[in-house]
């Protein structure tokens, strides 16, 4: 059986899925329940947490060793629609059902 790009994208609705956005430090994502989707694989996405990754200095009175730290940052959204051109890549949290996770190789292709 031949698959579309649409019909491989169908079995994602309604899972837990985490997307990474393009963007200069590449540590953005997004976690949240794919809803829809369209032909540029723009995504709809519900219950939507936005994850960012911080690098900052500490000061060197306060740097055992390495002074760059990195902390995550989370925040909720809500609804948001994420656009196919920025997503670098999408794995699953949780399944709609079972709570098992599986990943896309190298993203969306």
């Amino acid at each position: 059986t031949q698959y579309t790009r649409t019909g491989k994208f169908m079995q994602w609705i309604n899972y837990r899925v985490r997307v990474q956005i393009a963007d200069p430090s590449n540590c953005r994502f997004f976690v949240g329940t794919l809803i829809a989707f369209d032909k540029h694989m723009n995504l709809v996405l519900a219950d939507t947490e936005e994850q960012r990754k911080i690098k900052f200095k500490l000061a060197p009175e306060e740097a055992k060793g390495d002074p760059v730290q990195e902390r995550d940052i989370k925040r909720p959204i809500g609804l948001v629609i994420v656009r196919g051109d920025s997503i670098v890549s999408m794995s699953a949290e949780a399944s709609p059902n079972l709570g098992i996770a599986k990943e896309v190789g190298g993203g969306i292709q």
